[in-house]
């Protein structure tokens, strides 16, 4: 897993020019390191995925003319080396799965060596944890983009975002749909705790569409309970398919379904 040393050429008394260099690195950095090379797959372009690149592989030796590589600080490295973890968690837990992983397996995709993985967790528990709060924020962004001013768009929106998502993203979305599901008391109680928070903002965005009676603070957690009870269903129940019938095709039925219920509803009302 170690990235070949990066060292510099010269010519004469020239040496090769320091933004060369840098470039050099990074693209060593990306193509030789386990973690760097397979963070670019796992869910497009994050943020927190491009935060440690230019620190990455500090378990390696990695010098420009002798100087530390990046001239980070301890903090900074230890942030690195921290996000190098979370980033192989991701990929370790949404290809082979969290109960096949080991902290050994996680090391070695993150090119670390295992006393740097208690640095920052004391657990392979506590690494899925960080790891799903990570793909939580990743999803929420996506089926709360979406919106409108009536409730099929508002309706729509989420479970468009919520397809879309699940295709693009299937390593995060086996995290979040089937790996952290039953394995303990404490990442349950996270599970249902985001899934939650997502329904109240989904169903207050909802009732803000209807004229009328409103829900009260009780009626509103048990609409969201079950609008992302009914989405979740629908994901895996898709995801499981191979993604069949095609998306558009899916929201297409979703869209008359969930039309055909809003009508009935708002004839029941008067």
């Amino acid at each position: 897993m170690n990235p070949p040393p990066i060292t510099t050429r010269s010519t004469g008394s020239s040496v090769e020019s320091s933004a060369r260099s840098r470039s050099r690195r990074a693209s060593l950095s990306a193509a030789s390191c386990g973690v760097c090379g397979a963070i670019f797959g796992l869910s497009g372009t994050k943020s927190y995925q491009f935060a440690f690149l230019a620190l990455c592989c500090q378990d390696h030796t990695v010098t420009d003319q002798g100087r530390p590589y990046a001239g980070a600080s301890r903090e900074e490295r230890e942030y690195a080396r921290r996000e190098q973890l979370v980033a192989a968690g991701i990929s370790l837990f949404g290809t082979q799965g969290y109960r096949a992983a080991t902290v050994g397996a996680v090391c070695q995709l993150a090119g670390l060596n295992k006393r740097y993985f208690y640095e920052s967790f004391a657990t392979l528990e506590d690494l899925l944890c960080e790891v799903y709060e990570r793909v939580v924020a990743d999803l929420r962004a996506s089926v709360l983009a979406g919106g409108g001013d009536d409730p099929s768009r508002v309706l729509h929106g989420f479970m468009a975002g919520f397809l879309t998502w699940a295709q693009a993203n299937p390593v995060m979305a086996r995290v979040h749909l089937f790996e952290v599901l039953g394995v303990s008391a404490r990442v349950d109680e996270l599970y249902r705790s985001h899934g939650r928070t997502i329904g109240d903002e989904l169903a207050s965005r909802l009732s803000a569409t209807v004229a009328g009676p409103q829900l009260t603070a009780g009626q509103q957690r048990v609409l969201g309970d079950m609008l992302i009870g009914a989405g979740v269903q629908m994901v895996v129940d898709w995801v499981i398919s191979e993604y069949q019938p095609p998306r558009d095709e899916l929201l297409n039925e979703i869209d008359a379904t969930l039309g055909w219920v809003l009508a009935a509803g708002l004839a029941a009302l008067g």
